[in-house]
Formats: structure tokens, C-alpha cells, sequence
């Protein structure tokens, strides 16, 4: 492995010392970007396909055009991570609106800049977390509706979610989920959300961003034959859970034991959480969704 990481920026390879972004770049000064993240292990990506089909919509949808083919993206996902001799990897892709010439003021015009890097896969929970579950806070802030900036733009305007997760964490919490601006359950910052009621998995399905994972763990429940319910969940459903998980690229499913001071009362992993995840890992180290990365 190089001592220092190679990242890809803009059609090369090059070691981190000398990956420039200019502080012009529309990225830097307005945080007007989007990004992936996809995971490999044991030498597999996984579901690289669905992510990369997240991708191309979030940038069409933003309208950022890079002029890179579908190949181009496979090549560079594969490449980074081979580049920086990982396995087990997170490997990130950020493009932003890129650079205006002096004086334009019309972002239609500036040049997007593409950026990807490979980092050793690493879990959103500790060890102890992943055991015996998380404390999440119901933070005060609500999510961005649709009509503000839909939820399913994996953008990297991350402001609210830091204040969020920040807020959480100074309040003696592990991680935050927040409500709508109706009341209803949405989100955390790098996670979907998962709750087991009398055997049937549900989710909310508005205000949140069509993470891969979560659409992994509703296949999973499937072959499972676990019901599974979509639709407008309030914290008074994740206080009445019976289980509770948040889910992410980063680790699949990350117990809950107590939300806003409510104890989950079946615990944490609860029965359901505990044999999806061994479901995810099984099928994961089967090769299930995986490309190689070399």
C-alpha cells in the first residue's frame, strides 16, 4: 500500500499532497456539490450499479454535467480503491459545480470538477455500539422538504446535519434523527431508520434520501419473509418500537437501545435487527451485488 493516499481528480491519479481544489470552485464557496459512497469488502464492491444509477440522477436532477461515461465511473470506483491497495474500503466520489471564469456570475457555465478517494472501510459504531445499540436524540431541527431541496439529492451542503449530529453528541446522545416540519420521523445524518413493530419492519419513506442499504435491508426482509411497511411514522412509533436500527453504507445496521430517554424494550440488537444484519454480512461475503474491484 503507497504511503500516501491517491486520489483521482479530474482524469488523474495523484497523491494527496497534490490534489488541489481551488477555493473559486463553486464547491468551496457555496457547497454546491454532490457526492457517493460506495463500500468494498473483501475485495468487492458492493451494489455498485444502484450506486452509480444514485449518482447520475442526483446529478442530472442538479445539473451538473461531467461528461463522464457510465464505464468512466466503474473505472474510477475500481481504480481508486486498487490504486490504494484496500479491500475493505469506503470509496467517495465528490463533484462539484466547479469553476466560473472571472466576472460570470452564471453557474451554467462553470466547469465540474470530479474527486475520488479510498479510505479503509470503517464502521459508523464502536464495537460496544454495534453490541449493546445507540442513544438517539429527537433533534430540534426539521428536515428540508421537498419543495426546499429534496431529501433524495445526496448533496454536500451538509450544514444542518453537522449542527444536528453536533447538538446530539454535546447532549450526552450517540446520533440525532430528526422530523419533518408535519411531525413526522425522517432521518440521521449518515443513516436511514428502521423500526420492528409485532414482527412487521417498518421505515419512512417521505423526506428521506433512497439510501442503498435500506433498499438492501427491505430485500432482505423479503427473503426473510419479515412484512415490511413503508409509509409516515412519528417518534411516537420509535418510542412504542419494539426494535429499532438506524442503516448505512458504513457497517449495514447500528442498534438502538434508548430514543429521547425511552428505553427500546426488545432490545438491542433486537431478534429481527440481529438476523438481517447476519443476513447482509452472510450474503456479503458470499459475493451477492459484488464487483470486483481488480
Amino acid at each position: 500500500m503507497t504511503t500516501e493516499p491517491i486520489l483521482y481528480c479530474d482524469g488523474a491519479y495523484l497523491p494527496e499532497s497534490q490534489a488541489r481544489l481551488s477555493t473559486f470552485d463553486l464547491g468551496v464557496q457555496f457547497g454546491d456539490g454532490v457526492y457517493e459512497v460506495v463500500s468494498a469488502w473483501k475485495g468487492l464492491i458492493f451494489r455498485l450499479e444502484d450506486h452509480l444509477d444514485r449518482l447520475t440522477d442526483t446529478l442530472h436532477a442538479a445539473r451538473i454535467d461531467t461528461g463522464l461515461s457510465r464505464e468512466d465511473w466503474r473505472t474510477i470506483v475500481r481504480e481508486t480503491a486498487k490504486r490504494n491497495g484496500l479491500s475493505d474500503a469506503a470509496i467517495k466520489i465528490i463533484v462539484t459545480r466547479g469553476l466560473l471564469a472571472p466576472g460570470n456570475p452564471d453557474p451554467r457555465a462553470a466547469k465540474p470538477s470530479v474527486r475520488a478517494f479510498a479510505t479503509p472501510y470503517a464502521h459508523l459504531g464502536t464495537p460496544e455500539q454495534r453490541a449493546k445499540g445507540i442513544r438517539v436524540q429527537i433533534g430540534h431541527q426539521r428536515g428540508m422538504a421537498p419543495d426546499t431541496l429534496d431529501p433524495r439529492y445526496k448533496h454536500t451542503s451538509r450544514l444542518q446535519y453537522q449542527l444536528a449530529k453536533i447538538e446530539s453528541l454535546d447532549s450526552g446522545y450517540d446520533d440525532v434523527v430528526w422530523l419533518s416540519a408535519q411531525g413526522f420521523l425522517e432521518e440521521a445524518p449518515r443513516s436511514n431508520l428502521f423500526l420492528v413493530k409485532n414482527g412487521v419492519l417498518r421505515t419512512p419513506t417521505l423526506g428521506v434520501l433512497h439510501g442503498i442499504t435500506r433498499m438492501t435491508f427491505c430485500e432482505l426482509a423479503a427473503a426473510l419473509d419479515i412484512p415490511v411497511e413503508t409509509g409516515a411514522l412519528t417518534a411516537f412509533d420509535l418510542f412504542a418500537a419494539d426494535e429499532a436500527f438506524t442503516c448505512s453504507t458504513s457497517g449495514a445496521a447500528l442498534p438502538i437501545r434508548e430514543a429521547a430517554g425511552r428505553t427500546i424494550r426488545g432490545g438491542a440488537p433486537g431478534p429481527i435487527t440481529a438476523k438481517l444484519n447476519a443476513l447482509y454480512w452472510q450474503k456479503r461475503e458470499a459475493g451477492w451485488h459484488g464487483t470486483k474491484i481488480g
